[in-house]
């Protein structure tokens, strides 16, 4: 046997600048997510305050949003715990570690912090926690970590550049909160509509993302609420203020749904719903609506598809759960959420999706039920808008038949060939009426009494023969005005329009 000797080398670790660009430029393409990267944190935060009791409830928790137009400034504060003097540097500098690792708080990867430096000249944090009696600031200067990372010279280290374009500062307590926590951007770039200072691009991004409360215009906010409260993280609820605004952000969810500027449509009932783990604890619970099924909703509109919460801080988008509708366009027809209870249902470092284990496949597959559910739901309301929509533009028809029937203006042999038109549209009026798609009573007597209203006009219309101005001419004089009727009828691509001119000439006539 031989022995082969084998040196242990001590490697030297180095991490490269080019690391802070990935996690300040690469790592998230929408500029408004860094406005969920710091309410997330300072959701975290209040948590942390409540238990410490420096806060009485999360109701009392406070995030504000300000956008200064004039100075183009943003500050994102919130009155959670905030940090230590002394750990404030340990905390603020560590770049993808987080002392929240490994407790329930919703960011834990220490990268998020860092989300503001790809879009502003300047990334300020301030804080200081209930014991301090100064207030700690550290400053990330976007110029000359730009300027250091086009530089093209030697390989420099990540924590050579850090130590050039960072300053950590104590200031004197001022008018700041007793404890709090703080993000500041200078000068954010200006981006499509100049996005980051927005008030309104915020509130509708943050409505979505962030744990916002229901609003009052969505009746169901309350049972829902109600459905979530015992799951902890689930049914918190924070107050986000843009502006001062006296009035919080709430989630998007309404009683009315806004198709485009002509339809519109309602929310009906909610249904919720449970999914078991793998282990039989309950991984996740979810809700949906059911509505008119008019068709997509405008993605504008902030509300459709099944989206993922964690926290009650969205994952992804509306489409993240799109795999499980039997069609993909289904996806946009539905609203409902899945808040994830499972720990090991985690999501990636962008927070667009989630790390695949079986556990997630296990969520996975007990939604395809409710994607089919909402497909069979989508096709029965898209059956019954086509029958009735034959059903009223056969009442129409029918309706533009009796009006020139009773002008007594055409030809026998137009007349013959109207009411047997009337009769075939009666037909298709008496098949859309007795689908047994419609199943609520309502729905079948409504249009059972119009089918009998349609019907009684037809019966008077074959009773009557008005005597207009034909029936005083002589035959062939008749017989002509009534051809020349039927070939304006016939020559019209509007039977209203070719109404008025009949009526017109046997007005003059």
């Amino acid at each position: 046997m031989l022995d082969i000797a084998i040196d242990k080398v001590s490697p030297n670790i180095f991490v490269g600048k080019g690391m802070l660009e990935l996690l300040s430029n690469a790592m998230y393409i929408n500029p408004l997510t860094l406005f969920r990267e710091y309410v997330q944190n300072a959701v975290d935060a209040i948590d942390d305050a409540v238990a410490k009791n420096h806060i009485k409830s999360f109701q009392e928790g406070h995030i504000s949003v300000n956008l200064d137009q004039e100075s183009r400034r943003i500050i994102i504060r919130d009155n959670g715990s905030g940090i230590a003097n002394k750990d404030f540097m340990a905390i603020m500098l560590a770049i993808g570690d987080s002392p929240k690792r490994g407790t329930d708080a919703r960011g834990f990867r220490g990268v998020g912090r860092l989300s503001g430096l790809g879009y502003a000249q300047q990334l300020i944090f301030r804080s200081r926690s209930f014991m301090d009696s100064k207030v700690m600031e550290i400053i990330w200067n976007g110029r000359i970590i730009k300027h250091l990372l086009a530089a093209s010279e030697e390989s420099e280290s990540l924590e050579t550049l850090v130590r050039q374009a960072v300053t950590v500062t104590k200031l004197p307590p001022d008018d700041y909160p007793i404890h709090f926590f703080e993000v500041e951007l200078i000068k954010p770039r200006r981006i499509a509509n100049d996005k980051l200072m927005n008030e309104v691009e915020i509130a509708d991004y943050l409505g979505q993302v962030a744990p916002c409360p229901f609003a009052p215009e969505f009746s169901h906010g309350a049972e829902i609420s109600k459905l979530l409260a015992p799951h902890d993280r689930a049914g918190r609820t924070y107050a986000i203020h843009v502006n001062n605004e006296e009035t919080p952000i709430y989630r998007p969810y309404r009683d009315t749904l806004h198709h485009s500027a002509t339809i519109t449509g309602k929310v009906h009932t909610m249904a919720p719903f449970a999914i078991e783990g793998i282990d039989g604890r309950t991984a996740a619970v979810g809700w949906r609506v059911h509505h008119d099924y008019q068709g997509a909703i405008p993605i504008r509109a902030g509300v459709c598809g099944l989206r993922a919460r964690i926290g009650n801080m969205q994952v992804g988008g509306e489409r993240i759960f799109a795999e499980v509708f039997p069609e993909d366009r289904f996806c946009s027809w539905s609203i409902g959420e899945i808040h994830i209870l499972d720990p090991r249902v985690t999501p990636n470092g962008r927070r667009d999706a989630f790390e695949s284990n079986t556990h997630l496949d296990n969520i996975i597959h007990h939604l395809y039920p409710i994607g089919a559910d909402i497909a069979r739901h989508c096709r029965v309301s898209s059956q019954k808008r086509n029958r009735l929509k034959t059903f009223r533009a056969a009442a129409s028809k029918i309706y533009e038949k009796l009006d020139i029937l009773q002008q007594d203006a055409v030809s026998e042999q137009f007349a013959k060939s109207a009411q047997a038109e009337i009769s075939k549209l009666l037909a298709e009026m008496r098949k859309a009426a007795n689908f047994n798609i419609f199943d609520t009573s309502d729905e079948q007597d409504t249009l059972t009494y119009q089918l009998a209203e349609v019907e009684e006009s037809v019966a008077q219309e074959a009773g009557q023969n008005e005597n207009n101005i034909f029936t005083q001419q002589p035959a062939k004089l008749q017989k002509a005005h009534r051809e020349i009727v039927d070939l304006i009828y016939a020559c019209s691509a509007n039977p209203a329009t070719a109404k008025v001119l009949v009526d017109r000439i046997l007005e003059r006539l």
